[in-house]
Order: structure tokens, then C-alpha cells, then sequence
């Protein structure tokens, strides 16, 4: 599969302005406007612009603009307030039901670590050996790590990295329990590596036999 193309930055120069008298999109997106509302209160755009990004090596689409006077004009619209207010409460109870799922599968992510307790048997390694130490465990955590993601209902990607690296917390913890000069694992590092990819080599600063 090819990699997906990342938006590039935008290119040298000053950026595209609007004419004066006109808002873009986003314009109206920071002024409460929503794409229905855009549809049902102003129709179809007024002109458009060059846009300034990039996907790739393809150029985005123009940027829709609309002229002010009648954005203005329908903002003043009493059934736009109405509109308006139904859409912000809309979203507000999007966002409330999107966090709530997210610290629902955070909790459940949680506890499905919890059922990973690695069994560390003191081998004769000397001090320091942190690598030798740990990959005995990772053919086993990442077996761990299958059997967890198949009892969990549709799991992204990044759901996946986020219990690689409690797993991993948990393997790290259980050695650094039986070798002292095993380094713990730092609870801000593993936060911070759970928001991306999660790899083994993630902690391969730790090595230094």
C-alpha cells in the first residue's frame, strides 16, 4: 500500500488573501457557520480563490469565498439564530458523546493491559544488559497483544499502539522489579509514546550493553 500523502508546507511567498468584501469557508466556519448553514442561508458561493496548500504535489481545490454584506445580512436573520444555536448545541453533544467514547475505550485499553502480567525469571545478566533482558518477553508480548486485540471490538491503529505501549509499560515495570539496575519505565515518556505508533525500538535509549 502506498503511504498517504501528507499536506506539504505551504509554499514561499505570502499566502492567498481574500478580495476585500469576501469570507472564505473558514471564515465563516469561526463565525459559528456550519456546511448546512452555509447550503441553506447563503447558497451557492459568490467567487473563489487560489488555495495556498498543497496535498502532496496536487494543489487543493479553491477556496469558496462569499461576500460579506450578505453573510452579514443573514447573520441578522432570526431564523439563522435559531439555526445557528440548534447547530452549537448539536455539536457540543457530538463532542460530549466523541469524549465519552474515547475515555470508554481509554478505560477499556486500560484494562485490558492490566491482564498482561509478564513472568520474569532472573537470568545471569550482567549489569546493564537491558536489551538481552527484555527480548526474551517480546515475542510473548506481542502474542499478548493479538490475543487483546481480537477480544476487542474494531480497534484503530492507533488503539493498537496505545496497548503495544502499556504492554510494554507493564514488561518494563516486571524487569526493572527483578533486575535493580533495570531502568523503570518514566510515566510521561509511555503517556507521550501511546499517542503515536508505539514500537519496541521506542526504548532503545535504554540500551547500552
Amino acid at each position: 500500500m502506498s503511504p498517504r500523502p501528507s499536506k506539504s508546507p505551504r509554499p514561499k511567498g505570502p499566502p492567498p488573501l481574500n478580495p476585500p468584501g469576501f469570507l472564505a469557508t473558514q471564515d465563516l466556519k469561526e463565525r459559528g457557520w456550519t456546511p448546512r448553514l452555509i447550503e441553506k442561508f447563503l447558497g451557492e458561493h459568490d467567487a473563489k480563490r487560489e488555495n495556498g496548500l498543497k496535498m502532496g504535489r496536487r494543489r487543493l481545490p479553491p477556496v469558496k469565498l462569499y461576500r460579506e454584506e450578505r453573510v452579514v445580512e443573514a447573520e441578522r436573520d432570526e431564523t439563522f439564530l435559531v439555526a445557528q444555536a440548534r447547530a452549537a448545541d448539536a455539536r457540543e453533544r457530538a463532542e460530549r458523546r466523541r469524549a465519552t467514547r474515547q475515555a470508554e475505550r481509554a478505560a477499556l485499553l486500560q484494562a485490558a493491559a492490566a491482564t498482561y502480567v509478564p513472568v520474569v525469571h532472573p537470568g545471569p545478566l550482567r549489569k546493564g544488559a537491558v536489551r538481552l533482558a527484555r527480548e526474551p518477553h517480546l515475542p510473548g508480548l506481542e502474542a499478548t497483544l493479538t490475543h487483546l486485540t481480537g477480544g476487542i471490538e474494531k480497534v484503530t491503529a492507533a488503539e493498537e499502539a496505545t496497548l503495544r505501549a502499556l504492554l510494554m509499560d507493564r514488561l518494563h515495570a516486571s524487569l526493572a522489579a527483578t533486575y535493580p539496575w533495570y531502568p523503570a519505565p518514566d510515566a510521561a515518556k509511555v503517556r507521550k509514546t501511546a499517542s503515536r505508533e508505539a514500537r519496541p525500538s521506542d526504548w532503545r535509549e535504554w540500551e547500552w550493553d
